[in-house]
Order: structure tokens, then sequence, then C-alpha cells
């Protein structure tokens, strides 16, 4: 079946020969891709450098800002509803917040909460699943300011304003702004660098999934970095290309994602941009955080050719997807660089904080494009 649909605009592209890390001309790895989640028009491919320092992987061609927002349209950010009330959400809620005391610092709850912390290490995903419920992030000691950068439809940030942080998000999408604001998040819509904000704004800044949807995701960093206190922190997830995923599925790979990714990392060269950006990666390593749904729906686009968030529903690849995670999580002890996602955690440079990004970017030499 075809992604697209009659009333699909049509998206301007341009073409991206040239590697945005070290400007080699790259060498073709997928061609003639389809969107297979969503509805966005056009046959996609992507390039990989071939600079063996390298590897960055980006989508060619590229759809033009100006329409990208078309990639969008029924995008699952619009709306994404809190669970609803049941025993089993009861129970594992009272396993996170023990899981979180214990792990990050945060208020347990009761003794009975605090006994079912053990539970947390039978997830499939393993600790990292429940360490992203805090944004793998140690209770804040004084008052301190998060920002979600990318923050959907406000639920992450939501339960964080509940541990104790003062947040705020910005998102591109207006539809998932409307909704975090209705949970009584404060979300600024747009870019963050149409935002604005002070040198030394935050304490921390996080961004899931969202790096590798922006056209120039070193210009990102910065701006995150340059926003960040001196002793701040970052935390970046973003789709990981040497995963055993897409070593499996391959074209199929669900992070692949064509349009709406627009680059993919690998640990060395997320951690090149991020040094480029002027900043200091305190650790970077792969996870099985998520991975269920990214063993679902690959092997469902292997299968049909689509991957819709619909497929979850299903028994079948709800049981393929927790077996795959599992697998992985297990894969990982040998093959530490081989989880589905990334996880970097970095600080500004000294010499670079609250620096403004072009001054930034000329102190760390950006590549001509």
């Amino acid at each position: 079946m075809s992604s697209e649909s009659p009333s699909s605009p049509r998206l301007r592209s341009l073409p991206r020969p040239y590697c945005l890390l070290c400007n080699t001309p790259g060498q073709i790895l997928y061609t003639g891709l389809p969107d297979r989640s969503f509805a966005a028009p056009g046959q996609w491919g992507f390039l990989r450098c071939p600079n063996p320092d390298c590897g960055l992987v980006w989508l060619h061609p590229q759809p033009i800002p100006e329409d990208i927002g078309a990639a969008y349209q029924g995008y699952y950010t619009h709306a994404q509803p809190a669970p609803g009330p049941s025993m089993l959400r009861r129970i594992f809620e009272a396993v996170q917040r023990a899981y979180l005391a214990r792990r990050f610092g945060y208020p347990s709850g009761s003794s009975l909460d605090r006994a079912l912390a053990w539970l947390a290490w039978l997830h499939p995903g393993g600790p990292d699943e429940l360490d992203s419920a805090a944004m793998y992030l140690p209770a804040p000691g004084r008052p301190a300011r998060l920002l979600d950068v990318g923050c959907g439809s406000g639920m992450h940030l939501a339960r964080m304003q509940q541990l104790g942080w003062s947040v705020e998000g910005v998102e591109v999408d207006p539809q998932a702004a409307a909704v975090a604001r209705a949970r009584g998040v404060p979300v600024r819509s747009g870019t963050l660098q149409q935002q604005h904000y002070p040198d030394g704004s935050f304490d921390a800044v996080f961004s899931a999934h969202v790096l590798e949807h922006v056209h120039d995701p070193v210009d990102l960093l910065r701006e995150c970095a340059r926003i960040l206190k001196p002793d701040g922190t970052l935390v970046i997830l973003t789709p990981n290309i040497d995963s055993l995923g897409h070593q499996q599925f391959g074209a199929a790979w669900l992070n692949l994602d064509p349009p709406r990714h627009l680059y993919l990392f690998s640990p060395r060269t997320l951690r090149r941009a991020a040094e480029r950006a002027g900043l200091r990666v305190v650790s970077l390593r792969t996870t099985a955080r998520t991975a269920w749904v990214y063993g679902a729906l690959s092997r469902a686009i292997q299968r049909t050719g689509r991957g819709e968030m619909s497929e979850l529903g299903r028994p079948t690849a709800l049981l393929y997807g927790f077996l795959y995670q599992l697998r992985l999580r297990h894969h990982l002890r040998r093959h530490p660089e081989s989880g589905d996602e990334l996880l970097l955690f970095a600080r500004p440079l000294p010499e670079t904080a609250g620096v403004p990004a072009p001054q930034r970017a000329a102190v760390h030499g950006a590549p001509q494009s």
C-alpha cells in the first residue's frame, strides 16, 4: 500500500551530497524509500560518509525547512493521552517511584512502594527504561530549571514537574504544544533557536529523538550548550545507526523514518558533533529503551512495507517486540554499542560556556558546506 494520499502536499527538496561533519561526498546506502509510517509523499534515500573516521548517515535529498512540516501530518506527538487508571498501572507507578527514589534520590512514597523497587529490574528494557522516567537526571538539591527540547505533548515534563523540577518545553508542533499546555506545562512554540533564551538559563536540557529531525543538528547542540549553566547537564537521545536493529532489518529499520529523520548518528559521529558544538562528553552509550517498539514495527515494515503505531496493539506484535527487546538487552552485554538508541550526557566546555552559537562555531571550526 502506498504511503501517499491524493491530498498529500508535495515536499520540495534539495540535494545534500556532502557530509555535515567532514564535507566528504556521501555514498549511496539506500534509495527509493517511501514514508512507511505516516503519509508523506515522495521517494527518499540515504547516503553514508565513506570517511573511516566519520560514517555519518543522512537523508538525500532533504525536504526544505519550509515544507518539512507536511511530513508530520498525523504524527504521533499530536495527541499522546495519559494512560488511564488501572491496577497494573498503579503497581507500575509504585515500582517506578520506588526505583527513582533509590536510583536518583526522588521522594519514594510509602514503605510498600519501596519494597517493590526490585521489580524494576524485571522490565525487558532494563534500568534505562526506568531511568528515562526521570530524564536520567538526579533529584535537584535546590530549585533547578529544566528545558525539554521537543517536548511533544508534555507527558514527561508533567512528571518532572511533579518530581520537583521547574520545567519548560519547546515544541515545533502546535498541536502537541497545545496538548502540553492543557496539562499545565509551560511550552513555547517554535524551534529552540527562535526562543532567544539568555545565556546560562537552565540547569539541565533534555532532548529525546529530536536531533535526527533537524537540518543542522550541530547548531542545535551549540544552542543547547549556550543556554546551559556552566555546570549544567545536557541529555540527548537519538537513534543509533550502528544498532543491532539496523543490522537485522536493514532498509526496513523503523528508525530510518524517511523523510523525517535527516541525520542518523553512531557513537563516533554523535561524539564528534557534540565536541564540535563546544560540549564535553561526560558519557555516551547505547540503550535497549523502547526497543520493543523498534523491533515490532521494523518487522511490520519488513513484512508489509508499513510500520504504523496501530500495529503495537496486536498481541503478536507485542510479543515479538518484547522478545526483541530482551534479545537486545542480552546482546548489549557483549556488544555495548549495538543498542537501538544513543544516550549522550554532556556539559559545556569552560571556554565556551555562554558563548553565542555563531562564535562557538568559529571556535570549533565548523566545516564549509
